[in-house]
């Protein structure tokens, strides 16, 4: 045996003794311990896709939308007197009030005395006017021209002290901003008095149209009348307006719809949302899946993955339609009854 030979025998001799060391030190036990190097193999799992099946038929959808009163806002009105005592409040939750009307009263008694003591003025001034015109038709001979000019004057300058009065008076008076519904009224105003800074009513305004947007393509016809629904009434609205823009956050094409009013919208306030379901054309006997399965590829095509018996997916190609609400038209690459992959 050449020196070569044995010097292999005994380096592989060397290694199977080595290795039989290290299987018996990971294998057997020292002293009644364990080890604990192990190597674990995970056993090999199939990949379980969510899947949806091809489908074909009618397809029957509807838009919903939720109209907006337009340019709405609320105000909540107060004051920083805390010693004002409530003379009266003149309005209640439902009432609809105009701007400049007065909501709420307090007492003025100072105020209030002279603007009625012009006011009495002004009413006798106006009986001695007709006085002197009854006596000037009776005789016509006899000039009271002077006395009517004094008595008109006395009736400007009571105007003017009523103005001036009635300008302080605003300070003793919650006024509306602007034409609305009143949607809050605070119960302490029934004992009379108010605390600086509360709420002592909420005005929501807004005009008398409502707005809706869609990134959907129906298409929408101005003057045609549309139904929504509020609680349990219904009411008629017409589009006024439709206008298409495309969405500078999300790239969407969009439309904005305004509608207006056709029936008496009593019980609903400018904080309200109406909402309106519209029933879309039925999309007779076609193929269509679930929008969620098509994706674009690299080439700028359209895919889905389909699903065979074994599990496996694969990369299909398809020509698609519209999309209907949740399910896209596939006009060619599946048929009815086929496996896709939702991604």
């Amino acid at each position: 045996m050449s020196k070569a030979i044995f010097n292999k025998k005994v380096l592989a001799a060397a290694i199977a003794g080595l290795m039989s060391v290290s299987l018996v030190g990971c294998g057997g036990s020292t002293g009644g311990q364990t080890g604990s190097s192990r190597i674990n193999i995970e056993p090999y799992s199939k990949v379980e896709f969510n899947t949806d099946q091809v489908k074909s038929g009618d397809i029957q959808s509807s838009l919903t939308l939720e109209l907006k009163p337009d340019g709405y806002s609320s105000k909540d009105y107060s004051i920083q007197q805390s010693d004002y005592k409530v003379q009266e409040v003149k309005v209640k939750e439902g009432d609809k009030v105009a701007k400049g009307d007065v909501m709420i009263q307090f007492e003025a008694k100072d105020i209030q005395k002279t603007i009625d003591q012009y006011t009495d003025q002004k009413e006798r001034d106006q009986l001695l006017i007709d006085h002197y015109n009854r006596l000037a038709s009776i005789d016509s001979s006899q000039d009271y021209s002077s006395d009517i000019s004094a008595a008109k004057e006395d009736m400007d300058l009571a105007d003017t002290y009523i103005k001036e009065q009635n300008e302080r008076m605003k300070d003793y008076q919650v006024i509306a901003d602007k034409d609305g519904t009143v949607t809050y009224v605070n119960s302490d105003l029934q004992y009379g008095y108010v605390t600086a800074g509360d709420t002592l009513i909420t005005v929501d305004s807004g005009s008398s149209d409502y707005v809706s947007e869609t990134a959907d393509s129906y298409e929408f016809k101005e003057g045609q009348t549309y139904d929504a629904d509020f609680q349990e009434a219904t009411f008629t609205l017409k589009l006024t307006k439709c206008e298409k823009y495309t969405s500078s956050a999300t790239g969407e094409e969009m439309q904005k719809l305004t509608f207006q009013p056709v029936s008496d919208m009593t019980g609903v306030t400018e904080a309200d949302t109406l909402k309106m379901v519209i029933d879309k054309p039925v999309v007779k006997n076609v193929v269509y899946v679930n929008k969620k399965a098509v994706f674009d590829g690299s080439d700028e095509k359209k895919y889905v993955y389909t699903v065979n018996e074994d599990g496996y997916r694969n990369a299909v190609e398809v020509t698609v339609g519209d999309t209907v609400d949740d399910y896209t038209v596939i006009k060619s690459g599946l048929k009815a009854g086929e496996q896709v992959v939702i991604n």
